[in-house]
């Protein structure tokens, strides 16, 4: 049974909603999504939100119907809701959960972390509010099984996942980081993806300094996308409770569960290529390159408009293009982690879904045969084609993780801080490859992690990278419209 909806009032609630995630004022008909600065993840950020304002859709229906126009003919109709679909008792680990967790020699120090400025929340509020929302979240719930060297994944009753007060006021700046640093630590080191609980959480007194809220999980719970997700949900929740109200939170979707068993079982179910060998963490060295905010918006904004691809692809062609010059191999490869959530089936919602829902794609590159303008669009090619590269023979030897957009609004009730964490990289673990490249455009800045093995030769190190790379981006800002030099 469906509600029908006024064309023009489907147009207003898609505007509303596209502004409020796009951080863009005002939305017109006939704008273009990922022209405004849309991406992969922020379209499932944005099919979550309009599931909420009565506007059913699908990533799919927005990637092929890009304006608020084309994609409110598509949606003048809008479901009811209906029950989340049962999730299966036990199912197998994905492709990238294989190589990018077990094939580690301590795959239970494989997390994910947060903190967040707590400042001036109750504690109560807030812990029942947290409570609220793990509990609303299955991926929590998750508990490996199986037999040895045939790991699986299983549901348990329970979270487990309690949280911690700890008054840290009244010491010395200096001990006082110095005990969050421990803290965070030992609550990391905790997590236990066998008997649970699979994440681990405190609230820190620091006193002049505010609160701060520390959240870790196993990365089997959470990816970059559910981190927004529970975010969202737990502002949500709290501003409830602190009102008098109920949580309230949006219907479950499909489980986790569901989109890993159709995983192993469809189109996607090809292993993963072999990776060469790569340095312990605690070898290895990183730099942050921060593109300037001319060259990010000229990137982001012309790369969709000219080109026809995401951002994705002209930073694996950007990063082949600076491993060819320092490193000097003809082809590349360059193995890219894909968020995955737009590829579950029809009938399949996980668009509130949280968990570790990455799929990795192999992606060949021969930078210097190409000029700017094609090695993006080939790297576009190969990202959109559910086959390339899904089984090459070719050993990829970067691993790149575009995160897409994130932007901190004044209203935010939880946003970063800056004190110093435990690493989620484990020392004795090891790079997945022997580059690897982690970027998100935070703000109105492209900010990429580029880290490689400490030991590489003289020239081919994460600083000659850096500055390879750093070069890459402004040439191909310049070539597509902007000049920042």
């Amino acid at each position: 049974m469906a509600v029908t909806l006024d064309a023009g009032a489907v147009e207003e609630r898609l505007a509303a909603v596209w502004s409020e995630v796009l951080d863009v004022v005002p939305v017109t008909r006939s704008d273009n999504f990922f022209e405004l600065g849309g991406d992969s993840m922020l379209v499932i950020e944005t099919v979550a939100l309009a599931r909420e304002e009565g506007l059913e859709f699908t990533p799919l229906d927005l990637i092929e119907h890009q304006t608020v126009a084309e994609l409110a003919a598509r949606i003048t109709r809008a479901p009811l809701a209906r029950p989340a679909d049962a999730a299966p008792e036990e199912f197998p680990l994905t492709a990238a959960q294989h190589r990018l967790c077990f094939g580690q020699p301590h795959p239970r120090h494989v997390t994910q972390s947060v903190l967040w400025h707590a400042d001036g929340l109750d504690g109560a509020f807030l812990e029942a509010a947290l409570t609220a929302v793990l509990d609303h979240h299955d991926s929590f719930r998750l508990r490996l099984a199986g037999a040895p060297g045939e790991p699986r994944l299983r549901y348990s009753a329970q979270t487990g996942v309690r949280l911690e007060h700890l008054d840290l006021s009244g010491r010395p700046t200096a001990d006082r980081e110095r005990e969050l640093l421990a803290h965070t630590t030992r609550l990391q080191r905790s997590v236990d993806p066998v008997d649970g609980p699979l994440a681990r959480a405190a609230l820190f007194e620091l006193g002049d300094a505010g609160r701060r809220l520390f959240v870790t999980a196993h990365h089997l719970a959470v990816d970059g996308a559910s981190w927004r997700i529970l975010r969202a949900d737990l502002t949500r929740s709290y501003r409830r409770l602190r009102l008098g109200q109920p949580v309230d939170l949006p219907a479950p979707t499909s489980p986790y569960g569901l989109w890993a068993r159709h995983l192993a079982t469809g189109p996607g179910a090809t292993p993963a290529s072999p990776v060469a060998r790569s340095a312990r963490v605690a070898d290895a060295a990183s730099v942050t390159v921060r593109a300037s905010e001319r060259v990010t918006a000229t990137l982001l904004g012309r790369v969709r408009s000219e080109l026809g691809v995401g951002m994705d692809a002209l930073l694996v062609a950007a990063v082949a293009r600076a491993v060819a010059r320092v490193r000097g191999p003809e082809q590349v490869g360059v193995e890219v982690e894909q968020h995955g959530r737009d590829t579950a089936p029809a009938g399949m919602d996980i668009s509130r879904t949280t968990g570790w829902f990455t799929r990795l794609r192999t992606v060949l590159l021969t930078p210097d045969r190409l000029e700017s303008r094609a090695l993006i669009t080939a790297a576009g090619r190969q990202l959109g084609d559910a086959w390339a590269g899904a089984a090459s023979a070719v050993v990829p030897t970067v691993l790149v993780n575009y995160l897409g957009r994130f932007t901190e609004r004044p209203e935010d009730l939880f946003t970063d801080a800056t004190e110093a964490i435990v690493s989620d990289r484990y020392p004795d673990n090891f790079l997945s490859h022997p580059v690897e490249v982690h970027a998100v455009v935070d703000g109105a800045r492209l900010v990429t992690v580029l880290t490689c093995d400490r030991g590489a030769p003289a020239g081919a190190g994460a600083e000659a990278l850096a500055a390879a790379y750093r070069e890459v981006l402004e040439e191909t800002a310049a070539v597509l419209g902007g000049d920042d030099r």
